[in-house]
This record gives C-alpha cells, sequence and structure tokens, in this order.
C-alpha cells in the first residue's frame, strides 16, 4: 500500500511530488513556477495542496539549502540513491491528498497546469493525464499525446502527437483526447490508483520505462490515460540523468527495461508469441553488427526471470483489459481523432503557437521575443 493513510478527503485535493538527484540548481529555477501554479490551483478549487520534494542521496547541498530557500516544501531525504522509481514510490507513500501531480525537477509550468489536468478527474475512468510540453532552451514541441502501437514484437511508444484547437476544439472541451501512456515527469495521478497498483515497479530503477509500464497496467486495469493540450509545461530534456551516466549506460538500461516491461507486462497468447518470435530474430541477428550492448541489456533482463515470473501472474490475475483490446482502443482513438503525428525529431513552434507568459524568462529564444 503506497498511501498509509486515509488522504484528506476532497475530490480534487492534490499531492504534488517532485524527485530529484544533485538538482538544486534546476529546483531554484522551477520551483516558483511551481509554487504559484498550486497556489493558482488552490484559489481556482478550493483544494488543499502539498508540495514534496524527494531527495534521491544528493551531493550538493539540497537538503541543508532547499528548506530555508523553500521553507513551505516537505523535503524527503533518502540517504542513498536508488533512482527515479523508488525516490517517486518514497514520495508517493508521503501523499494525503487525491490526486498526485509528479514533476521533474527540471520543469518549469504554466499557472493553470494542475488546473486544467485536475478537471478530468471528474470522470472515474481516469487514471493518469498528461501535458503538452515544450523545450527549455528552444522553442520546439517536446511531448504532448503519446503515440503508442505494437509493432514487430514490442510496444513502440516513442512518438508524440498533438492537435490543433481549430480543428480539435470539441475534443479538447470534451476531454476526449488519450494517450498511451502519461509520462512521470508532467503528469498528475488518481492516487488511490497509484496505490492499488503499488507505484512505479522499482524492478525498472534507475530509470526509463516506469512510467509507460504504470500506465500499461492501468490501461489493462480497465481505466483511461489522457491528454490534456492545455496544460503546459517546459523541460530540460534529460537534464539529471545526463549529467550523471553516460549515454550508453542509459542506452542498455532503457532496453532492460524495454523487455523487462514486455515480459511482465505481455499476456495475450498473440502478443507474447510474436514478441518472443521477434526477440529471437533479434537474438541470432545482432551478432552480425557486433551490438554487444544488445546482449548485455538482455541477460541482465534474464537475470531477473525469477521476479519477472512472480510479477507477471500477480499482474495477469488482475487484468480486465486484454493487451489486444487496449492495442485496439488505442489504434480505433488514433484514426478518428483530428491529430498530427510527429515522427521525427521535435518540431519548432511559432511565436503564435506558444504561450509566451509561461516560458521562463531567462531562456526566451530571441524569435520569441515580446515586442
Amino acid at each position: 500500500m503506497i498511501n498509509s493513510e486515509s488522504p484528506i478527503f476532497h475530490p480534487q485535493s492534490l499531492s504534488i511530488v517532485i524527485p530529484t538527484w544533485n538538482g538544486l540548481d534546476l529546483l531554484r529555477v522551477c520551483l516558483p513556477s511551481v509554487l504559484a501554479a498550486a497556489s493558482a490551483y488552490r484559489t481556482k478549487t478550493g483544494a488543499p495542496t502539498e508540495l514534496i520534494v524527494v531527495d534521491d542521496g544528493s551531493r550538493d547541498h539540497t537538503v541543508s539549502l532547499l528548506p530555508l530557500e523553500f521553507p513551505g516544501v516537505c523535503l524527503v531525504a533518502k540517504p542513498t540513491n536508488e533512482g527515479f522509481a523508488a525516490a517517486c514510490n518514497e514520495g508517493f507513500r508521503r501523499c494525503r491528498f487525491t490526486l498526485i501531480g509528479l514533476l521533474n525537477n527540471d520543469v518549469w509550468v504554466d499557472q493553470d497546469y494542475f488546473v486544467r489536468q485536475a478537471e478530468h478527474f471528474a470522470d472515474p475512468s481516469v487514471f493518469a493525464v498528461t501535458a503538452k510540453v515544450f523545450g527549455w532552451d528552444e522553442p520546439v514541441f517536446m511531448t504532448g499525446g503519446r503515440y503508442g502501437r505494437f509493432r514487430r514484437g514490442f510496444w513502440s511508444v516513442y512518438f508524440n502527437y498533438d492537435i490543433s484547437p481549430d480543428q480539435a476544439g470539441e475534443w479538447i472541451d470534451q476531454r476526449r483526447l488519450l494517450s498511451a501512456y502519461a509520462i512521470g515527469g508532467f503528469s498528475t495521478y488518481r492516487c488511490d490508483r497509484v496505490s492499488e497498483l503499488g507505484g512505479f515497479n522499482p524492478l525498472l530503477s534507475p530509470f526509463h520505462w516506469e512510467d509507460v509500464d504504470l500506465a500499461y497496467r492501468g490501461w489493462k486495469r480497465g481505466w483511461e490515460i489522457r491528454y490534456e493540450p492545455r496544460s503546459v509545461a517546459y523541460h530540460k530534456v534529460s537534464a539529471t540523468i545526463d549529467r550523471n551516466f553516460r549515454k550508453k549506460h542509459v542506452d542498455a538500461v532503457s532496453f532492460r527495461n524495454r523487455l523487462l516491461f514486455h515480459w511482465i507486462n505481455l499476456h495475450s497468447p498473440t502478443f507474447l508469441l510474436r514478441h518472443v518470435l521477434m526477440l529471437a530474430i533479434l537474438f541470432f541477428t545482432r551478432i552480425l553488427v557486433l551490438d554487444l550492448d544488445f546482449y548485455r541489456a538482455f541477460f541482465q533482463a534474464l537475470g531477473k526471470f525469477e521476479k519477472v515470473r512472480e510479477l507477471r501472474r500477480s499482474e495477469k490475475a488482475k487484468t480486465t483489459r486484454s493487451d489486444a483490446s487496449v492495442a485496439r482502443l488505442l489504434k480505433t482513438f488514433y484514426r478518428t481523432a483530428p491529430i498530427r503525428v510527429f515522427w521525427e525529431k521535435p518540431a519548432r513552434v511559432s511565436p503564435e503557437e506558444e504561450p509566451l507568459s509561461v516560458r521562463p524568462a531567462e531562456c526566451r529564444h530571441p524569435d520569441h521575443h515580446a515586442g
């Protein structure tokens, strides 16, 4: 059980959780926007909020200086670094309220960021809502609704979609935009369901695929993940990970966790067979291009198979929606909704497309300078 105490009842009460590791400088820049958004949320909803920062064994001065500089923040100090999933779960355990707004330490949010996401939770089928995110250092659309499809034996969840308010106003107003998953760095979750799912899977530590896993388990429980394009944030992409890990290590961990995700959560026989066949093809062909990282990640995942089997049995017993049903539901949405999928690198946006009042003044692009 993640939340050991009964939440203080208000249907929109909000706990904001921010995990951090050696990120005091990022928090100094981003926390003021989060505090302003929390204040706006209290004013507009009448609901209480709390802000919990989980320090994951930082070596900087976060633990000593953050309480002095931001006295209204609840700081949870972990003695050792265990990764994103463990830090988030520690924060989840401290949450007292109905909703959990989860943010990275390198995210600057609009004042209505939480208000717009919380509106979705009037629908009891909603588990999580994800935001529209622009690049911090340049005016690009970074993430929006996530486009997910099962192909070549794997779930592919790497692409974003967005909409035009002129073309999809009804879809936005009726909150009909789905997302394959809610990105852990800028999403809001229903607290009791995070608790029911056990939070992020610690097997996927230190990072990557834990948010996909949580959302997918939610889909298979019969819940929905949605996209709210009016909830806007700016993100310094992988600021913490890039500082502390080599890219080669990050890629290996990501692929290992991608394998673990599939082995735990694929239960439909045809989906599982397609995955095994593709994995066999990869196993016997990656050596031809000397892709030793594939084998390293594969055997690391295989070393966790006993735990995988245990989690697989547990998840399979609790699902109400099959893998095939999730795939069909998302496919139908992508075909019928007025969306644009971004297959390439992040798209540059014009000044008219970006809400200038949101972008932190220190990182506004020259092209976006207000006259």
